[in-house]
């Protein structure tokens, strides 16, 4: 049996199927939303909500900034997912994110009103503008800092909190790295596929990212997500608390990917994980 079994098994890895994954295959630039005939619905406007532009080495990240009017809050700062954008996603990320506190939110590169290319590079570029301006508007107002970064935001805002040693860092419904969430998309057919990752996508890693950082860590886990299925953001907090990193994993079994923020029990469990008060948003 084992003489059979290892010719078996070398045939099988013999045959692997070699799949490229591009950088292309994780962004959704404007570009790409026209060549799909993806229409995203114009988000209906926050009120008061501040149009800002910060530099960065593309040109200038096309900001907002949402204002509670309460001043002792945390300043958050929001990257969201690969179909993030201002004109989309404004008014239900406010409403997500102002019980918590201020909220500043951006366009990526390529998307919306940002200028320059979808990549890696220019999101990290990006990214790194954006926590300059954030902590420094934090720090203006005397304000924490939260970074928070959604799906594809999880990686750029990790980032950013380990940059401005941000106060805490929410990690919602994202993946260890870029790698792991190709291989869980994968399932079954993984052992016998061969992915060759573009560096920049393979040099995401959340937790080398975070290593060494010393503000808390809260990972949302949505329990029926099928773009980045719970079990990545099990192995993120695993991965996490490995580096001594200390975190805390919020577990929302009725949630998909997309709405975690309007679980019942967000608001009071989140509140309690950042040790802050809830505010309620009408």
């Amino acid at each position: 049996m084992k003489r059979l079994f290892a010719p078996l098994v070398a045939l099988i890895l013999a045959a692997c199927v070699p799949v490229n994954v591009p950088e292309g295959a994780f962004f959704y630039p404007e570009a790409r939303l026209r060549a799909e005939n993806i229409v995203l619905p114009d988000s209906e406007a926050w009120p008061g909500a501040e149009l800002l532009s910060i530099p960065y080495p593309g040109g200038a990240v096309a900001a907002t900034r949402i204002r509670t009017g309460e001043n002792a809050r945390p300043l958050i700062l929001f990257c969201g997912g690969n179909m993030f954008r201002r004109r989309v996603n404004t008014f239900g990320a406010a409403r997500k994110l102002t019980p918590f506190g201020d909220v500043l939110m951006f366009d990526y590169p390529g998307y919306g009103d940002t200028p320059g290319r979808a990549d890696v590079a220019g999101f990290r570029a990006a990214g790194e503008a954006m926590a300059v301006a954030a902590r420094a508007q934090a720090d203006a107002e005397g304000r924490p800092l939260i970074a928070w970064g959604h799906s594809l935001g999880g990686p750029i805002c990790a980032e950013a909190a380990r940059l401005t040693r941000a106060d805490a860092l929410v990690l919602e419904a994202t993946t260890p790295s870029a790698r792991a969430a190709v291989n869980q998309q994968a399932g079954l057919m993984r052992p016998f596929m061969r992915f060759d990752i573009a560096p920049g996508l393979a040099a995401i890693n959340i937790p080398a990212s975070l290593e060494g950082f010393s503000g808390r860590v809260v990972v949302l886990e949505a329990g029926k997500d099928t773009t980045l299925p719970p079990a990545l953001s099990r192995a993120l907090a695993r991965d996490l608390t490995a580096r001594g990193v200390e975190v805390q994993r919020l577990v929302f079994p009725t949630a998909g990917h997309n709405d975690i923020g309007r679980q019942p029990d967000f608001q009071t469990r989140l509140a309690a994980a950042l040790t802050l008060p809830p505010r309620t948003v009408p």
